[in-house]
């Protein structure tokens, strides 16, 4: 994937993790992701975005971050700040959309897009009383490619993994962050055990894979810092301090911020838990 289709699609994705969002929201992000992941000419698509009532204004935000990336000198060191504050942009026309959109309309206006006109030829029809019927010289319409994917997924295996469902993603990284609140605090005293330690890094490496297939990067990298942040704990590579401790609280509230859509600026604890997660790369890679 190019940078700037990955660009965008961070941007929405930042955007929507800035929204509270059932999960039939959920699904329609996913279905505007995958939509502009799929396209083969991204400034086309975009522009057939903005003729779309419902995708008109974010068509637009999305083509002005479109022509930000490919006509402008960009400075590698504040793309990080520039992302935060275009993705923000972008939460008000999303939210805007995601209101009036649906799974199965926001498929309907893409798959209307696609429709391509039936063309009856009438030249070769035969007059009026011949055997053969105007229905008989109609040609059948080929199908789709949208038909043969709904077709696909109708027929697939049921043995493959089920649709997303955000209740069940809201339970499984939220439960256990109560836990493990209270063990960062017994963390500090060194009353833990090796058994416990490894648990809850075994517990973060899974949600951070979990939230990284679906597209949510910073509920992943917040659970990559707690996984690694209790490794290098547990491998005795730096101390359980409480400043140590209070970055790895910062991951778990910017975890439960983000799934529950608390309205509070978290801008905070999330520079704090993304400075320790430098500061343990940097370990890491022995610089």
């Amino acid at each position: 994937m190019d940078f700037a289709k990955q660009y965008i699609i961070q941007s929405i994705v930042a955007a929507a993790n800035n929204l509270r969002l059932s999960s039939e929201k959920i699904e329609t992000v996913a279905i505007l992701r995958e939509r502009l992941a799929s396209s083969e000419n991204l400034a086309e698509e975009l522009k057939n975005f903005k003729k779309i009532t419902e995708l008109s204004k974010l068509g637009i935000k999305l083509h002005e971050l479109l022509n930000f990336i490919e006509n402008t000198k960009i400075d590698f060191l504040k793309l990080s700040d520039k992302f935060k504050e275009q993705s923000y942009g972008l939460v008000k026309e999303l939210g805007n959309s995601l209101d009036v959109l649906t799974p199965q309309s926001a498929l309907a206006l893409f798959e209307k897009k696609e429709e391509v006109p039936i063309k009856v030829d009438l030249t070769n029809v035969p007059i009026r009383g011949t055997s053969t019927s105007l229905e008989s010289a109609m040609e059948l319409p080929r199908r789709s490619q949208t038909d043969e994917l709904k077709e696909a997924i109708i027929m697939e295996d049921l043995d493959k993994e089920p649709p997303f469902n955000f209740e069940n993603f809201e339970e499984k990284v939220l439960h256990p962050v109560k836990q493990l609140d209270s063990f960062l605090s017994r963390v500090l005293k060194f009353d833990y055990t090796d058994g416990e330690i490894t648990s809850y890094i075994k517990i973060m490496n899974e949600n951070a894979e979990f939230s990284q297939k679906i597209g949510f990067e910073v509920l992943s990298n917040m659970h990559i810092i707690l996984a690694k942040g209790l490794q290098f704990i547990h491998q005795k590579k730096i101390a359980p301090s409480i400043n140590v401790i209070e970055s790895l609280r910062a991951c778990l509230i910017v975890i439960v911020a983000v799934v529950r859509g608390k309205e509070v600026d978290i801008t905070g604890y999330l520079t704090r838990a993304e400075n320790f997660g430098k500061t343990i790369s940097g370990k890491q890679k022995g610089i």
